[in-house]
Formats: C-alpha cells, sequence, structure tokens
C-alpha cells in the first residue's frame, strides 16, 4: 500500500466522477455503491475534497458533487496533499527523522529510485487519465474494475500490494 485508506477510496471516487459528463453532478450514495467505498466514509473524503477545491458539491435537487477543475488539471499528487496533508515521498521510509544523501538510512538509495518512479508515473497521472483507465477496464469486465482506478493496466511493472 502506498497510500493511506483515505487516498485510496478518493482515487477510486474521483476517478468514477472523472467519467460523467461534463456538468454532470453524482449523489454521494450514488458514488459509494458504483466504487464500493463506505458511504459515511466517502462523504468525509468527498467534504474535504470539496473544501480542497478539488470538488465542488451542491445541495437539493440537482446537487451532488463534480470535479471543479478539469480533470486533465489535477494528479493524484494534488489528492494526495488535500487529504493527507503532507508528502509522502518526502518522508524516510523507515521513519527517521533525518534521512538524506548525507545521514540516509539503510533504505535510503533504493527508495530514492523508487519515489522518482513513483512520482513521475503514479502521482503525476492525472483524473482524466484515471478515468480513461477506468472506463476501458469497464468495457474489458467486472473482473479488472476494482483495479482499475490506479491504473493497473501494465501487468505487474508497478508496486504490488
Amino acid at each position: 500500500m502506498i497510500y493511506s485508506a483515505t487516498i485510496e477510496y478518493a482515487i477510486r471516487a474521483l476517478a468514477h466522477i472523472s467519467t460523467l459528463e461534463e456538468g454532470e453532478r453524482i449523489l454521494a450514495r450514488d458514488l459509494a455503491d458504483v466504487t464500493s467505498v463506505p458511504r459515511q466514509f466517502l462523504g468525509k473524503i468527498l467534504h474535504r475534497l470539496a473544501r480542497a477545491d478539488l470538488l465542488n458539491s451542491a445541495k437539493g435537487r440537482g446537487g451532488g458533487f463534480r470535479l471543479a477543475r478539469p480533470a486533465v488539471e489535477v494528479n493524484v499528487h494534488d489528492v494526495v496533499e488535500a487529504l493527507d496533508g503532507i508528502d509522502v515521498t518526502q518522508r524516510c521510509v523507515v521513519g527517521l527523522a533525518d534521512c538524506n544523501d548525507d545521514q540516509p538510512c539503510p533504505m535510503h538509495e533504493e527508495w530514492k529510485h523508487f519515489k522518482k518512479q513513483l512520482m513521475e508515473k503514479v502521482f503525476a497521472m492525472t483524473l482524466a487519465e484515471l478515468g480513461e483507465n477506468l472506463a476501458a477496464k469497464r468495457l474489458a469486465g467486472p473482473a479488472v474494475v476494482a483495479d482499475a482506478a490506479i491504473g493497473d493496466d501494465e501487468g505487474g511493472d508497478g508496486p504490488s500490494d
């Protein structure tokens, strides 16, 4: 697991929202059903994303959630920063306070290379790309939809759980 359950659920939800027609909104309960994310937890995540200006929310008839910006302008790194408030790539992988090239932890060199790839490949993915991956996997069948939000369409090249 690269990031928290909050981020994982947010990515699932945002990938789905990015597949909606422009201007279309979705209710939190409907989004929870389609993404298999616990409804109350998702509601909190969606409101946090709205406060971070990644989502737009409206109450009442025709209400719900939609992206606040075009999907091509929001990447996974934006979501991580908005919800976790910290950049996981800037922390020491074994939790040391001082870990750098001068004072490396035992895993520093490997983590340094991995986090570069993580930033370039996973964190740089836009919501538009996530949505495209999700739509393609929906066409392929239900067995692959659960993995679609993280873009696992290359089969084993990236990090695994």
